[in-house]
């Protein structure tokens, strides 16, 4: 193979590499649809996973501007003490009662009480401290920062904020996607020396560009996150396939505050399948399952006032699925919308819940 082969082939593969984002299991991704409104919602457990974190990968060219990785927040009270916090699929953890001194955060995980919760950025734990430093209780913080999270109005003010600053990161990336793959090559078959140099100048110039972006964004506009937008910066400056992806790194940190539901409820996207299924977990917890009726319960005195200042009923978003060609279907999971034959009393998927009649 020739050696500008082997050069474009390896490339590609970093380009690939690079063109991918590991979530907490706890945190979905919503894309902007390319036709109309509303949102598509990837799960990081859909693909690949570790036992924190999924794979969610991203589109090759061009960057993903409608890319918001959003997610729950770490840390929920019941109310009587407890703490509570969401595990790989869904299984709540009781984490049991917890002060200020229990916590441990690091860029990648907060310790609570002996509980390793993985988190996508240091901005996760932004409100928490927040709160800490105004004298108030562990409790109330993360009461506080989870109605927050949950807020539409400043889920639409994040995004929008977002939107804003990271306009020239924007241009950043294709421009230097497109020179590095489409223009480099022809430069080096027919031109000379010189010239090649040069323009793998211009190439290291816009990658400056996106390390100073990046610079910028961590100093003066996600402070908590400074470490880890440096990092990204001084990595732009010498690996031009992570200056190509800066948009989409650098947005796990703009959005990590924001609850997915709340930014699907501030476009009026209520429809979504994801979040008709989220809202189900709350009206039907797992009778067996004591934390997850407490994560439920606490979930839904955060949450339903929101719906119904958006005229939201419970009856809009728990409706009955239905038969999708299956003639033999009789009865379903009022929770996971699972369709089963009429010998079946209970959803292996949910246990205790007991199978509802389809009309």
């Amino acid at each position: 193979m020739p050696v500008l082969a082997q050069f474009v082939a390896v490339a590609i593969a970093l380009y690939l590499w690079e063109s991918a984002a590991w979530m907490p299991l706890r945190g979905v991704v919503l894309r902007r649809r390319k036709t109309g409104p509303g949102w598509k919602v990837v799960d990081p457990e859909s693909l690949f996973t570790t036992r924190k974190f999924g794979l969610v990968p991203l589109f090759p060219v061009p960057p993903d501007g409608g890319f918001a990785p959003c997610q729950i927040p770490p840390l929920l009270t019941d109310g009587a003490g407890n703490f509570l916090t969401e595990g790989p699929r869904g299984r709540i953890i009781v984490i049991g009662p917890l002060d200020w001194d229990d916590l441990t955060p690091a860029p990648r995980h907060l310790m609570a009480g002996g509980v390793k919760i993985a988190i996508s950025s240091p901005r996760s734990w932004e409100m928490l401290r927040r709160a800490r430093i105004r004298g108030l209780s562990l409790e109330e913080a993360t009461l506080l920062s989870f109605r927050r999270s949950l807020s539409p109005a400043r889920a639409a003010r994040e995004w929008k904020r977002w939107q804003r600053i990271s306009a020239p990161l924007r241009w950043y990336g294709p421009a230097l996607a497109a020179g590095f793959f489409l223009l480099l090559p022809w430069v080096y078959l027919n031109l000379n020396g010189l010239q090649v140099l040069l323009f793998a100048l211009w190439l290291w110039f816009l990658m400056a560009g996106t390390a100073c972006q990046l610079w910028w964004l961590g100093s003066k506009v996600y402070p908590a996150a400074k470490t880890e937008f440096r990092s990204d910066a001084l990595l732009s400056l010498l690996v031009p396939f992570h200056a190509m992806r800066a948009l989409e790194t650098a947005a796990i940190h703009a959005m990590a505050t924001t609850h997915p539901a709340a930014l699907l409820l501030s476009t009026g996207d209520w429809e979504n399948p994801w979040f008709k299924k989220l809202v189900r977990r709350f009206i039907h917890p797992l009778p067996s399952d004591a934390a997850d009726r407490d994560y439920a319960e606490s979930s839904t005195r955060l949450m339903f006032p929101i719906l119904a200042s958006r005229s939201i009923s419970l009856d809009d978003l728990n409706q009955p699925p239905g038969r999708g060609g299956d003639a033999a279907a009789a009865g379903y999971c009022p929770r996971c919308h699972g369709l089963f034959l009429p010998a079946v009393a209970t959803c292996p998927d949910c246990p205790g819940l007991r199978i509802r009649e389809l009309a």
